[in-house]
């Protein structure tokens, strides 16, 4: 692959067993199939789809099922990492179409997708294999490296998702922001929120949920209700520069009638 890699982040859609559920009033898996539609309008030739986090919120079978026949329709790879809603232990071996916690190389790139989910908490952390493995990955610099995971590992600036973001992340800013380190950006879900910040020069991306948004900047728990569904497309350059936008989809239909 001598081309810059075109991959789409897609996250927070909280599938569940019955694809004809709501959740939160929301058509979950209608609007994640909406998203998925415009990724491969918008993105034909996709060289990897990743996906944040948080998939099924029911951490059922049948959703996970679900989510990978939909997988067995496209023609790229797929990188996932689990969420807070999500069970890691079961993603394995039931998104067979995934690569799940894994290393995805994309010719002069490598993406390494994270687990920083916490059995019975919202919060994230990364435990010591998982640094380990990242300071592994960060050290080859034969390729450049898009880093993946759910908790973002800085504020965001809605102060209740502050509290249930990624705890203690000295290490893994360490790790990152090392001499030499071939880290060129970051990609996190679990904000249901668009924004683009840095870690130590490096890029830090999140991207808008496939269903229900966050206001930014609030307080407590509060939807935007202005705010439409969307995913985040990146270009990976060849000299490790990354292009990157928003796409919004159409929620009509999707959108909860007491929005």
């Amino acid at each position: 692959m001598r081309h810059a890699p075109l991959i789409a982040h897609v996250t927070d859609p909280h599938l569940l067993a019955d694809p004809g559920a709501h959740l939160h009033g929301w058509p979950v898996a209608a609007a994640f199939e909406r998203v998925l539609a415009d990724v491969r309008q918008f993105a034909p030739a996709l060289d990897a789809l990743v996906l944040g986090g948080d998939l099924v919120d029911d951490c059922s079978a049948a959703g996970y099922r679900w989510l990978d026949a939909h997988l067995a329709e496209l023609d790229c790879p797929v990188l996932a990492v689990a969420g807070n809603h999500d069970a890691p232990e079961r993603m394995p071996r039931l998104l067979t179409r995934a690569r799940v916690h894994k290393t995805l190389a994309l010719g002069g790139w490598q993406l390494i997708g994270l687990n920083t989910h916490v059995d019975g908490a919202e919060h994230g952390a990364l435990a010591a294999e998982e640094l380990e493995r990242l300071t592994r990955s960060l050290a080859d610099t034969t390729r450049h490296t898009l880093v993946v995971l759910h908790h973002p590992p800085m504020s965001v600036g809605t102060p209740w998702i502050d509290a249930i973001g990624l705890r203690s992340p000295a290490r893994f800013i360490e790790a990152l922001t090392a001499r030499g380190t071939s880290a060129r950006g970051v990609l996190a879900g679990h904000v249901h929120q668009a924004m683009t910040t840095q870690i130590g020069g490096r890029p830090v991306w999140t991207t808008p949920s496939t269903m229900r948004q966050f206001r930014a900047g609030a307080c407590e728990f509060a939807e935007d209700h202005n705010a439409r569904p969307g995913w985040r497309w990146l270009r990976l350059g060849i000299d490790g520069a990354i292009d990157s936008g928003v796409r919004h989809i159409d929620p009509t239909g999707l959108t909860p009638l007491s929005a």
